[in-house]
């Protein structure tokens, strides 16, 4: 993965004095950015790119102690962190997606403690490091507070209500939307290595609600067996299948125990999945972007709904509180 040289060379770059944390801070592109929040960490400068993947290591063993601490892990959702193949090898490479991770899961936990200014200092890095992001996490953490979902849940018929005013805004943004995903489309298949030409572009309005519609549930499972173009995504692809069926059986348990508080994550997932559909067309890039959404996931799902067990008739103790 290229890309972890850039971020190698700017936190030399930031460490060295070449340049200043704040310049970096400030600077137009994300690279720099991510380098200057990666370069504050206790540690000597990165010798190596595996010097620079453990930095973000030890913010997922930092992230996991902060998690323990404010006991959102439960029985199955503190082996899922562990044992997720796609989490353990994201956080070892010298990316950005660790501190997204990172930032987007802290403005959730503070929004569950009803913290607003916590949540919203956790938001605003990753409006530097990712916008995209911050605009699918910066709405979600503002319903969860309107609806102060943390004590109440959402209900299923507010959540059905958003959703139904999200696929109105979808339909009548397509005109100004569609020319702007389409080149994000393009744009961000590119940069990964793809051949343009091999992009199917988002033919009108009514294909354009299409995609909106169906893009999630084939985001969160692609690439399939039979469209691995590599070694490393013919494995992924059976890893999807595992996680799919994971979440098929958490969210079946949390419908049973507490659906008002289900109904929210749903809408996240939903969210979360639909508006990167739209735009990520390259098999690797959608396993390196959706992975940090499908963790949240698991993680509050479990902890709001109680899900202990991945097989609740199984009697098998994983972890006590």
């Amino acid at each position: 993965m290229p890309d972890q040289f850039k971020y190698w060379t700017a936190v030399n770059q930031i460490r060295s004095g070449e340049v200043s944390f704040f310049e970096a801070l400030s600077d137009s592109g994300n690279v720099l950015q991510a380098s200057a929040f990666l370069s504050v960490l206790p540690f000597p400068a990165p010798f190596s790119v595996i010097s620079l993947g453990f930095y973000n290591t030890f913010i997922y063993i930092v992230l996991f102690f902060v998690l323990y601490k404010k006991n959102i892990f439960t029985g199955f959702s503190i082996w899922f962190y562990l044992l997720f193949p796609s989490l353990a090898l994201y956080t070892g490479l010298s990316l950005r997606d660790t501190l997204i991770l990172f930032f987007m899961v802290l403005a959730i936990i503070y929004a569950r403690e009803s913290s607003i200014l916590k949540s919203v200092i956790s938001i605003i890095p990753i409006y530097l490091i990712k916008f995209q992001n911050f605009y699918i996490v910066a709405p979600i953490v503002l319903i969860y507070f309107i609806f102060n979902v943390a004590k109440k849940g959402m209900g299923l018929t507010k959540a059905l209500a958003i959703g139904m005013i999200g696929l109105g805004s979808l339909f009548l943004s397509a005109p100004l939307a569609l020319p702007l995903v389409n080149k994000y489309r393009v744009s961000m298949f590119v940069e990964d290595g793809g051949d343009p030409s091999d992009v199917r572009l988002i033919s009108g309005i009514s294909d354009f609600v299409f995609q909106g519609l169906t893009s999630g549930f084939y985001f969160l499972s692609k690439p399939l067996p039979w469209e691995a173009a590599s070694a490393l995504q013919f494995i992924q692809s059976f890893e999807n299948l595992i996680v799919l069926g994971i979440l098929f059986l958490i969210t079946r348990q949390a419908w049973n125990k507490s659906p008002d508080r289900l109904a929210f994550w749903l809408l996240f997932l939903a969210l979360s999945m639909s508006v990167y559909g739209l735009v990520v067309a390259n098999y690797g890039t959608a396993v390196r972007y959706r992975y940090a959404f499908v963790v949240m996931y698991v993680l509050f799902v479990c902890a709001d709904c109680k899900v202990d067990k991945l097989f609740p008739n199984k009697r098998i103790l994983f972890y006590r509180q």
